[in-house]
């Protein structure tokens, strides 16, 4: 009995942990600082002290603060002291570093893996790295052996053991061995996934399969990257959706249509804007003069006849269609007016910030120019003001 209860305890703090694990801090900025915060409780877990910050990869994330730089953990522990000139995000182990105009690779304590003796280096991915010496691009493992010679006029990442590369001004794709499985015929050539690739040949997009055989005609005006499964199809300036075997199981019959994400696309006919899923039915009818992006609770503010409400995936109105439409949405408010004063509205179409002032603009890292009293100040996102306050 008590294994148990202690296995269950166990269990619980297990995926108390692997639930914080998946908690990346977001950068945010903070009058002219920055620093990072949980994206889904808007938490601050770093202090913004840094002058410039980029994303976390690999539990690292590159900081300056005072003209130095330092790659921290998330608990905002410095790890490293840069004393490089450039370093690029952590994959793989390794961060890709510059110094005296060369580049090579260092660890997560920052040990120098690999000598600085590269023309340019870029982020490992499938164990191997590209790198430009001699002005051509090879590839090399993670000792630093060149493992396909410098021969390229440019060269990307290995992506399902594939890479795109570029010979006598063409792109093909190589294997592992550097020997070419997709001979050099397109001026555009992407990552594989799901073992077929978008390419461009003469000004036109399909998709090819790991042969190279097209599986979607190379004659469409454009093919997007694929997201959630499908990529977005434009031919005679109509939308559509393919899927990686190359049918259009949504025809292109959209002025306009959005990568899918979560299921959802939004789509555009006669300047009235939608919802689909991935089987093309039509989820919310095409009867808004705009919709934004759906939040987590998949709930969205719409234009309806120039007003602001919002509304679910089931077109159901969550907050009714109130406030006159001013500008679009800037950081997830937007400006509303009311007998002459000025607000904002959240993504629900919540009144958040009262008709207060003469006049409001649009948020900008995390606070917005309004005119009280007439006098200009700025305000955060609580409506506190935190610049030329009285």
């Amino acid at each position: 009995m008590h294994y148990l209860k202690y296995t269950f305890l166990c269990l619980i703090l297990c995926s108390y942990l692997i639930g914080q694990a998946q908690t990346i801090p977001t950068p945010f900025k903070s009058q002219e600082k920055y620093g990072y915060v949980d994206a889904g409780t808007g938490k601050v877990i770093i202090q913004p002290i840094y002058d410039k910050v980029t994303p976390f990869s690999e539990g690292r994330a590159l900081v300056y603060r005072m003209g130095k730089g330092y790659f921290i953990d998330q608990t905002g522990a410095i790890k490293i002291n840069l004393k490089y000139d450039s370093a690029l995000a952590f994959t793989e182990g390794l961060s890709a570093v510059k110094a005296t105009g060369a580049w090579g690779y260092m660890d997560k304590l920052g040990s120098l893996k690999i000598p600085l003796k590269f023309e340019q280096a870029y982020p490992f991915a499938e164990g191997m790295a590209v790198i430009k010496k001699g002005g051509k691009y090879g590839y090399i493992d993670k000792t630093g052996k060149e493992i396909i010679l410098p021969q390229f006029e440019s060269g990307f990442e290995f992506s399902e053991g594939m890479a795109a590369v570029k010979k006598n001004g063409k792109y093909g794709y190589i294997n592992s061995k550097g020997v070419f499985v997709v001979q050099p015929l397109y001026e555009k050539a992407g990552n594989y996934s799901s073992g077929v690739a978008v390419v461009e040949r003469d000004g036109k997009y399909g998709i090819i399969d790991k042969s190279g055989k097209a599986i979607l005609a190379i004659e469409q005006d454009w093919v997007s990257v694929f997201k959630d499964g499908l990529v977005r199809v434009q031919k005679s300036e109509t939308w559509g959706f393919a899927n990686s075997s190359g049918v259009m199981i949504i025809p292109a019959d959209y002025d306009w249509a959005s990568d899918f994400s979560n299921g959802y696309a939004k789509v555009k006919k006669n300047n009235l804007y939608g919802y689909i899923d991935k089987t093309g039915t039509v989820i919310v009818p095409l009867v808004y003069q705009w919709l934004e992006d759906p939040d987590n609770d998949l709930e969205m503010m719409a234009i309806k006849s120039g007003t602001w409400g919002c509304i679910n995936m089931e077109n159901e109105v969550v907050s009714p269609f109130t406030y006159k439409v001013n500008r679009p949405f800037s950081e997830g408010y937007a400006v509303v007016t009311k007998a002459g004063k000025y607000g904002y509205i959240d993504m629900k179409g919540k009144l958040s910030i009262s008709f207060n002032y003469e006049y409001a603009y649009d948020f900008l890292n995390g606070t917005a120019e309004v005119v009280l009293n007439e006098k200009t100040r700025f305000i955060d996102k609580k409506g506190t003001c935190v610049k030329f306050c009285e």
